[in-house]
């Protein structure tokens, strides 16, 4: 029994729901199952370019290249797409592509990598001109048939229209005729005012076959022939493995192979970015994943825990706090990189030190992969941010060739930058090829926490000069983190924020060969610990008495634009414009009740905005928030219902973060082994979020996967200070702390 025929069966013994839903599947007509996900080419399909097909019946399927791990970029990409082509969405189904490297992996189509919210800011044009292309071909087509010039003929809801005689042919009717003209150098894009699905809600096209059970993620693939197989790994970074017995082990029934997995452990630095890391152990493949789980429970190991083995989080947190105090020279500067030091110009100085550690990432879908390796060629089942990662790095370390390689890119139950990294197929390949036959390596729960990737660790030092008009005079800021990309070094960067300081200084050191856990990207990537500068903002407000937000108008000067080293300056005037939004909704101002409380933060990511106010009431010696009003301009939204639930749950994220994240260690091993240690918010805890759009003229759409989630975090800080006059800084907040606060 599979885990699809396990729920299904548990779902049966409650009652109905689940035969609702099978009937629901059985019963829809042929042509629409499957619909939305990911289907083999039929016959008769049309080829218009690469991303696109037209069937007879008039279906249109676009091969989405990128990845939907639940974020549902991939139904933004299809309305654009369907936007340009004038097609009709309910003919409009997606298909997941294998990994093309020469087809996809290029400037032409964008590539296949998802990741750091640029996915519909790389394909917009892309999109919109394979739309455009493939309804000019249908028209061109058309006119031929017609014997009418082009001009003469235009699209609309899936059919072309003769404009004299107002005949009509459908897309799938003509689709055959089409695919002979030779797609156009150039064409015309639609004006924005011409727009009927860009800019208007609607539902991710993949729920359907999400909650039928049409769709496949990693976790449901059977490939024939296929074996499981659990990895028992090093508890502790960079251990090794010393010794195992394994007696016990082989004698469980089902059980085909147990050997190490050395020669593809250890910390892979050699790629040209995302470096990552498998940790030293044991392999166990069996019949059953099981037979094989009952098996590496069986077996009888001694590690090397090596340096890292005897040091704990406290240890780590310690190291950083030194480094802290290091001086260095500026990563970046604007005035005097010392004018935090010039006494005739400085009256008072405020400092502060703030911490963001390591967080796990918590997919749902908890990491595998399926790979079958014969002679010089490999096949994998996977659910990756980055295919074209694992093509590369099977290269590499297998010395496989570029076309020997197939990757089958599912859908997977989360991603949150983890599944960038292309660890897993690496070992499922190596794996398979030691069992000679297809496996299926699956990390357990546990395995997941105890054993994974972290989210970097960040420790910010901050420092406010002011001076003898208490104006913010010079500004300093050192940020201490485990570097994502293993760079040593990172690129000259001022603060992400456009305030008006005369004097700015930003300093960095790099931990890599310090770190307990290897670090990796995290939803929010740096934001985490460089937003709590929004923090130390509202400090310095408290300092000098001032309203948070009227302190920040102060310092924006009316909105000027501010190169901090990034590949877009800081808009003062989109802060100003998505502050004003968030504090004009939220009711800013307002008299709170004793206990209650609200907090401002703002910032960009990339080049999209968002402010957060949060409002929370401390009552009966507890958190509770109440209510989080966002305020985001990411330039033009292409679907607002996903973009709404896009940013709302990255505040959810940022929540558990501040209540409940982190991935303390202990002796070198990961405390948290499973949900009831390391919590997420639940239900009853998320507050009212509520998502507003800064009205812009932009007509470009810019990132929204990663804005939101660092925000939440220094919003309901500052917001408990202004309830209870407490300052935190670090995440997880310590509860116990608020206990102490009396009402």
């Amino acid at each position: 029994m599979n885990r699809r025929q396990f729920v299904q069966a548990s779902l049966m013994t409650g009652g109905g729901l689940l035969l609702s839903f099978q009937a629901s599947a059985a019963t829809r007509p042929a042509s629409d199952k499957g619909k939305g996900t990911a289907r083999s080419a039929t016959n008769g399909e049309i080829m218009m370019g690469d991303l696109l097909t037209i069937a007879p019946d008039g279906q249109v399927r676009y091969r989405f290249i990128k990845h939907e791990m639940g974020q549902g970029v991939s139904t933004a990409m299809a309305m654009i797409i369907a936007e340009e082509l004038c097609a009709d969405w309910e003919k409009v189904t997606i298909e997941l592509p294998d990994t093309d490297m020469k087809r996809f992996q290029n400037d032409r189509n964008g590539g296949h990598d998802t990741g750091g919210s640029c996915t519909i800011i790389y394909q917009y044009d892309v999109l919109r001109k394979a739309g455009a292309t493939a309804r000019q071909m249908l028209i061109s087509a058309a006119a031929v048939k017609w014997n009418v010039s082009p001009d003469d003929c235009y699209a609309d809801h899936h059919q072309i229209i003769n404009r004299k005689t107002k005949s009509a042919v459908g897309f799938g009717a003509i689709a055959g005729d089409a695919a002979s003209v030779t797609p156009p150098a150039e064409v015309a894009l639609k004006a924005d005012s011409e727009f009927k699905l860009i800019g208007k809600s609607r539902s991710a096209k993949l729920i359907p076959d999400i909650v039928t059970g049409h769709a496949t993620y990693g976790l449901d693939v059977n490939v024939p022939g296929m074996l499981y197989a659990v990895v028992a790994r090093s508890p502790v970074f960079k251990g090794k493995l010393k010794s195992y017995d394994d007696s016990l082990a082989l004698g469980v029934k089902g059980v085909r192979k147990i050997f190490r997995n050395t020669p593809i452990a250890g910390l892979q630095r050699e790629t040209p970015y995302m470096p990552h890391d498998i940790r030293e152990g044991i392999v166990v493949v069996a019949d059953s994943f099981w037979a094989a789980q009952q098996a590496r429970n069986k077996l009888e190991v001694v590690w090397d825990d090596g340096v890292n083995g005897s040091r704990s989080t406290q240890d780590f947190e310690t190291l950083a706090q030194k480094h802290a105090l290091n001086k260095t020279a500026p990563t970046a500067f604007v005035g005097d990189a010392n004018a935090g030091a010039n006494v005739a110009a400085v009256r008072r100085t405020l400092r502060a030190s703030y911490v963001f550690p390591h967080q796990l990432h918590n997919c749902m879908e908890p990491l595998n992969c399926t790979a079958h390796v014969t002679g010089e060629s490999c096949e994998v089942w996977v659910g990756s941010q980055a295919p074209n990662l694992i093509v590369t790095e099977l290269q590499r370390v297998f010395n496989f060739k570029e076309a020997n390689i197939v990757v089958h890119n599912h859908l997977s139950g989360g991603g949150f930058g983890r599944r960038y990294y292309p660890d897993m197929a690496i070992e499922a390949a190596f794996i398979s090829r030691e069992a000679g036959a297809p496996v299926k390596m699956i990390w357990t729960r546990e395995d997941d926490h105890l054993y994974n990737l972290g989210h970097l660790f960040q420790h910010m030092e901050y420092q406010a000069s002011l001076d003898s008009n208490d104006q913010l005079y010079a500004w300093y800021e050192k940020e201490i983190r485990t570097y994502t990309w293993g760079a040593k070094y990172a690129d000259p960067q001022l603060p992400f924020m456009a305030y008006e300081i005369p004097n700015i200084r930003y300093d960095f050191e790099q931990m890599i060969d310090d770190e307990l856990v290897h670090s990796s990207a995290w939803r929010g990537v740096v934001g985490h610990g460089r937003f709590y500068s929004e923090c130390f903002v509202d400090e310095v407000a408290a300092a000098l008495g001032k309203d948070p937000y009227a302190f920040r108008v102060e310092l924006l000067k009316g909105g000027r634009d501010v190169n901090v080293g990034d590949m877009y300056p800081v808009s003062g005037s989109r802060v100003l414009r998505a502050m004003n939004l968030a504090v004009e909704k939220s009711g800013w101002g307002k008299v709170l009740d004793h206990g209650r409380g609200m907090g401002l933060a703002v910032c960009p990511y990339g080049n999209s905005y968002c402010a957060v106010v949060a409002e929370i009431t401390i009552e009966d010696k507890k958190l509770q928030i109440n209510r989080m009003t966002v305020a985001v301009d990411c330039g033009k939204v292409i679907n607002p219902s996903g973009t709404v639930n896009q940013i709302s749950g990255g505040i959810v994220w940022s929540l558990t973060a501040l209540l409940y994240g982190g991935l303390p260690i202990v002796n070198g091993r990961a405390v948290y082994t499973n949900f009831h240690q390391n919590k997420l918010l639940r239900m009853r805890e998320c507050p009212q979020i509520d998502v507003h759009f800064v009205e812009t003229n932009d007509t470009r759409p810019w990132g929204v996967g990663e804005i939101s989630s660092p925000m939440g975090v220094p919003a309901v800080l500052n917001a408990i200070y202004a309830a209870t006059g407490k300052r935190f800084r670090r995440v997880p907040i310590d509860i116990n702390q608020l206990e102490e606060i009396s009402n």
